[in-house]
């Protein structure tokens, strides 16, 4: 499961900002947003509540109780376990996009490799 860190850091590149460009919306330091990044140092519960309503998310998706974040309104309405064939191309790989966000470093390259057929030896 991603920690708090990753999952700021997933969603702020989603958002396409730097971290200097949060920071100054949500009036506090680019070393603060980079500190919560890295897991160096934790949001107290008001600054929690001002992330979530920035990435529109819920506190729980910050925390890890909760996954996924709320996707785009277009792909709510598809499962993720939807065939790629019943999908308009586009729409299966925004999906996919999203849903590899969310995901850790490790998660990640283990998504990626099953996605390649990569399986590893049992």
């Amino acid at each position: 499961m991603a920690s708090l860190g990753e999952r700021l850091a997933a969603l702020r590149r989603a958002k396409g900002l730097t971290q200097a460009e949060i920071a100054k919306k949500l009036n506090m330091g680019q070393s603060t947003i980079a500190m919560y990044e890295k897991n160096r140092r934790t949001p107290d519960a008001q600054t929690l509540r001002r992330l979530a309503d920035f990435f529109e998310v819920s506190v729980d998706y910050l925390l890890g109780r909760m996954d996924p974040y709320p996707l785009p309104e277009e792909l709510q309405k598809v499962s993720a376990w939807e065939s790629k064939d019943s999908l308009p191309w586009d729409t299966y790989l925004t999906l996919l996009e999203e849903r590899l966000k969310l995901l850790s470093p490790e998660e990640r390259r283990r998504a990626l490799q099953h996605l390649k057929g990569d399986y590893p030896e049992v």
